[in-house]
């Protein structure tokens, strides 16, 4: 993601998205592992728990909050050999291509 669709990510979380303030940073640090090529990030709960200083318990809610209104996506990824399975988020397509539609449509203006 070029930096200055990652400006346009950072700044339609905190100023156009009507959401309480932790619910916005764990959408600022889940767009925080994007990918440079743009690719999907997909960040485990212990990260998310590390970058946000917020507990587990804590975290699980406001994700179940963030899916249901399509804000972040939740993959399960199998370990190999039996291991456990392992929850990563990423930001949900929608959001990202609400973000990128508005950065379209958003030019600069000479006066």
């Amino acid at each position: 993601m070029s930096p200055t669709l990652r400006l346009a990510l950072w700044d339609h979380i905190v100023r156009s998205l009507n959401l309480a303030a932790p619910l916005k940073l764990i959408l600022l640090v889940i767009a925080n592992y994007i990918e440079p090529n743009g690719a999907l990030s997909r960040v485990p709960l212990n990260l998310l728990n590390r970058d946000s200083h917020l507990e587990t318990s804590e975290l699980r809610p406001l994700l179940l909050s963030l899916e249901a209104r399509d804000l972040v996506r939740k993959v399960t990824v199998h370990s190999e050999g039996g291991g456990p399975t392992i929850a990563l988020y990423s930001l949900s397509p929608n959001l990202l291509r609400a973000v990128q539609n508005s950065n379209k449509c958003s030019s600069p203006q000479v006066f």
